[in-house]
């Protein structure tokens, strides 16, 4: 072999090489992206869907503390007359001013996120500040929620007591007939009317923002994915 011919077979051998190593790694490095790509749709798609659940749950804390506070202003309207009152309606009412409630949102998907580093792989810094905000309006909704619920049963922890608890009971539950009639028990129940019930609308702005801006950045990825299956 002459050494023209060894410096082009050298010359083929490395360019091969290297061309097969070159596709090799744009092979994988575009494996990687699609692979990084599906993880960032899958999580975002559970952020989406804890993120729904948490307004519902909100409008339902929100529905029962505007009912509670309607049940107080019955109690309130009725005073004199509970007598005359539907047992239903009253048993009704009773149990919405003693009913045990608390809220709790859930945040397992953000914390995917954040343990799996997927924020940097979002590559959207007002998508991710979107979802940190609408997480921190789910606590601050918690925080409102359940210290509305901790001030009502404190306020009834300081009526019913050991004194006056066999003088309002009945039964084993509290009869508002003999309740309201106390001076301490129609307070109660005054204080509980003039709360100022938290509204839905006061929270779900920044979690409906963070949906609104989940959906536009998957929209081009769920068509790629879509077309893909087709």
């Amino acid at each position: 072999m002459s050494l023209k011919d060894f410096f082009v077979n050298f010359n083929i051998s490395f360019w091969s090489i290297f061309l097969g190593m070159i596709c090799t790694f744009v092979g994988q490095g575009m494996i990687d992206r699609a692979a990084d790509r599906e993880e960032v749709r899958s999580s975002l798609e559970l952020v989406r869907t804890e993120l729904k659940a948490n307004i519902a749950d909100i409008d339902t804390m929100a529905a029962y503390l505007q009912q509670e506070r309607k049940s107080a202003q019955y109690f309130l309207d009725n005073s004199k007359k509970l007598d005359k009152c539907p047992v239903d309606s009253v048993n009704y009412h009773t149990g919405m001013l003693f009913a045990d409630a608390s809220i709790t949102l859930s945040h397992d998907a953000l914390e995917l996120l954040k343990m799996s580093s997927l924020f940097q792989k979002i590559g959207n810094n007002q998508l991710s500040m979107d979802i940190i905000r609408a997480y921190d309006s789910c606590e601050y909704c918690v925080a409102i929620f359940n210290k509305s619920i901790s001030d009502r049963d404190e306020k009834f922890n300081e009526t019913i007591n050991e004194k006056t608890a066999t003088q309002f009971a009945s039964t084993g539950s509290i009869d508002m007939k003999k309740f309201i009639k106390n001076s301490y028990g129609l307070y109660t129940v005054r204080w509980m009317t003039n709360q100022v019930t938290p509204e839905p609308e006061d929270f779900v702005s920044d979690i409906e923002k963070a949906i609104k801006s989940i959906d536009e950045y998957l929209l081009p990825v769920r068509h790629f994915y879509n077309k893909k299956r087709k």
